[in-house]
C-alpha cells in the first residue's frame, strides 16, 4: 500500500431523505451531485439507499464520470479508524488509470483491477485492527464490523 495525502472532503448536498453527499473541496458541486444521481439511478438506490448515511464521490483532481468508486457509509458516524479508506478512495479515482497500465495482470480488465488491489489495501487497514473486516465480490468491496456483522462501508463502481 503506498503512502496517501488526505483528501479535503465537503458536504456538498443532500438529497431527499436526507443523505449527505461528500466531494473532494475543490470538485464542481453540480457535476458531483449530477454524477452522484446518475451512479444511484443506475444501481436502483431509491433516494440514495434508506440504510445509506453518507454518500462519497472523490474524484480527486480529475474529472472523469466513468470509472468512479463510490463509498456508502452505512452506520450514522465514519469510525475514526476507516478514514484512510476514503483517503484511497479517493487515491484510487485519481490515479487508477496509472496503476492500472503499470500492475494489470494479462487480460484483466479496469474495474476487475481495481476491486482486486484496493480491496488488498482494504484489508491492511481493517486486520490489523480486529474491529473491522473486509472482502470483496463482483464489483463491491465491504467492510463491517467483525463482531456484530454490520457492513459499515460498501465502496464499488
Amino acid at each position: 500500500m503506498k503512502k496517501q495525502q488526505k483528501t479535503t472532503i465537503q458536504l456538498c448536498a443532500l438529497d431527499a431523505v436526507g443523505v449527505p453527499l461528500y466531494i473532494n473541496t475543490d470538485d464542481n458541486e453540480m457535476t458531483a451531485f449530477n454524477v452522484a444521481c446518475e451512479f444511484c439511478g443506475l444501481h436502483s438506490y431509491n433516494g440514495w439507499r434508506v440504510n445509506t448515511h453518507g454518500l462519497f464521490l472523490l474524484r480527486g483532481d480529475s474529472e472523469r464520470r466513468e470509472n468512479l468508486l463510490m463509498g456508502l457509509l452505512e452506520v450514522p458516524v465514519m469510525p475514526k479508524a476507516l478514514e484512510a479508506v476514503i483517503d484511497l478512495l479517493a487515491y484510487y479515482n485519481r490515479c487508477g488509470d496509472q496503476l492500472y497500465a503499470k500492475n494489470q495482470k494479462k487480460f484483466e480488465d479496469y474495474r476487475d483491477f481495481i476491486i482486486r488491489v484496493f480491496s488488498k489495501d482494504c484489508r491492511e487497514l481493517t486486520d490489523p485492527n480486529e474491529t473491522y473486516a473486509s472482502g470483496y465480490g463482483g464489483s463491491h468491496i465491504w467492510i463491517a464490523e467483525r463482531s456484530s456483522g454490520i457492513r459499515v462501508l460498501m465502496l464499488h463502481f
